[in-house]
């Protein structure tokens, strides 16, 4: 069975940047725009900017919302669930293709059903179609023993990509916490 990971890309970047520095107005100095560039979200990160928007929206404008809402997003040749969305509050289109909820829970889930890598948020907005995600608020990626957190996210399901945006800590078993956050580290 192929494993599926989460990429947590704030980790993945800070690793693969270090020493690459920008002007102290972009990034606090830490960063190169052509490192940010490299290990931005897959593709244009405009294509989350509709998502982005909608959570921006106020909730009287949405309409009556569901409650403990679950929805699937993908699914496996055996017509499993691959990646699943929770939310307990939520408003979906009429078309089912996009979502706004709280307390949101989006799921990677092995053929067999077993959660492989999650991503828990206090709001985010779903895109079923283009298999997008953004989240706002604390923000917590789990895969195996391993635990990223932060302050808002952009995923993209198809590529099983997570990117934490701001005040990254991540939890590893072999080292505990380490905060991104912090300078010196590198």
């Amino acid at each position: 069975m192929r494993k599926v990971a989460f990429i947590f890309a704030l980790g993945l970047a800070c690793v693969g940047m270090a020493g690459e520095t920008l002007p102290p107005e972009e990034g606090g100095g830490r960063l190169a725009a052509a490192a940010l560039a490299r290990y931005s979200a897959p593709g244009e990160p405009a294509r989350y900017a509709e998502l982005i928007r909608s959570l921006l929206k106020p909730e009287a404008e949405l309409g009556a919302p569901a409650e403990r809402l679950r929805l699937p997003v993908q699914s496996h040749p055996n017509g499993r669930p691959k990646v699943m969305v929770r939310a307990g509050r939520a408003w979906v289109s009429r078309d089912m293709q996009w979502l706004r909820g709280r307390n949101v829970r989006v799921e990677t889930l092995a053929p067999d059903g077993t959660v492989e890598a999650s991503v828990e948020a206090e709001e985010a907005a779903v895109d079923r179609a283009g298999q997008l995600a953004v989240a706002k608020g604390r923000v917590v990626a789990r895969q195996g023993g391993d635990r990223l957190e932060g302050v808002g996210a952009l995923m993209d399901l198809d590529a099983q990509y997570v990117r934490i945006l701001r005040g990254g800590t991540i939890w590893t078993r072999r080292l505990g916490a380490v905060s991104l956050t912090e300078r010196g580290m590198f």
